[in-house]
C-alpha cells in the first residue's frame, strides 16, 4: 500500500519527535515507512521541499481565534499557540526557521498576525512589522529554547534555570504595548487627528 503525503509527513515529525532534526534523512524516513526512498519523491522533489511541508503542517495546528475577539487578544493567542504548536515538537522551530528563510513555505500563520494587527487599525507595513517581530520572538526564543534542552538532556550543559516562559510573555508584551500605541497614534478611516 502506497502512503500518502500525510503519513509522509507524520513519520517525518515522528523522527524530530524520537530523534531529532539531524537524523531526519530522506533514507531513514523511507526505512520508517517501510518504502524505498525514491517513493518519496513522488510527494517532495527533495528534502528542502519535505521540510517546509512539515514547517507548515505543523504550524497548522496552531488555533486561529475568532474576530469576536478584540485583535490584540488574537496576536496574543496565535503567538501563545504558534509556541506551543513548535513546544510539542523536538527541534520544529530549526525546520520553521530554514523553511521560511528559503521561502519554500506557506508561512500560513504570518499572515493571519498581519490580518489580526490589520483589525487594530494598523497600516499594512506596521502589520506586517508586528508579525515579523512576533514569529521572530517566537521562533528565535524556541531555536534556543529546544537547542538548551537537547544540550542539557545529553549533558553537554548545565541547567540554565533560565525561564523561557517569562522570558516569550515579556517579550511579547513589549511588542503588543508596541502594536497597540502605534493603533492608538492612527487616525482611524475618516477621523482626523486634531483635538
Amino acid at each position: 500500500m502506497s502512503n500518502s503525503r500525510a503519513d509522509v509527513l507524520a513519520a517525518a515529525r515522528e523522527i524530530l519527535v524520537e530523534a531529532s532534526l539531524a537524523d531526519l534523512s530522506m533514507r531513514r524516513l523511507a526505512a520508517e515507512l517501510g518504502v524505498r526512498p525514491n517513493a518519496l519523491y513522488w510527494h517532495f522533489p527533495n528534502k528542502q521541499t519535505l521540510l517546509a511541508a512539515l514547517a507548515d503542517d505543523i504550524l497548522a495546528s496552531v488555533p486561529i481565534p475568532g474576530t469576536g475577539e478584540s485583535w490584540d487578544i488574537r496576536l496574543a493567542t496565535l503567538a501563545t499557540g504558534m509556541r506551543a504548536a513548535l513546544l510539542a515538537v523536538p527541534d520544529s522551530a530549526e525546520v520553521v526557521s530554514s523553511s521560511w528563510a528559503s521561502g519554500l513555505s506557506a508561512k500560513a500563520i504570518y499572515a493571519d498576525i498581519t490580518t489580526a494587527a490589520r483589525a487594530g487599525g494598523l497600516p499594512l507595513d506596521d502589520a506586517e512589522a508586528v508579525a515579523t517581530a512576533i514569529c521572530q520572538l517566537v521562533i528565535g526564543l524556541t531555536i534556543e529554547e529546544q537547542t538548551r534542552a537537547q544540550m542539557e538532556r545529553l549533558g553537554a550543559i548545565d541547567a540554565s534555570g533560565r525561564d523561557f516562559g517569562r522570558e516569550f510573555t515579556g517579550g511579547l508584551d513589549i511588542i503588543l504595548d508596541g502594536a497597540r500605541a502605534r493603533a492608538d497614534d492612527r487616525p482611524r478611516r475618516g477621523e482626523s487627528k486634531e483635538k
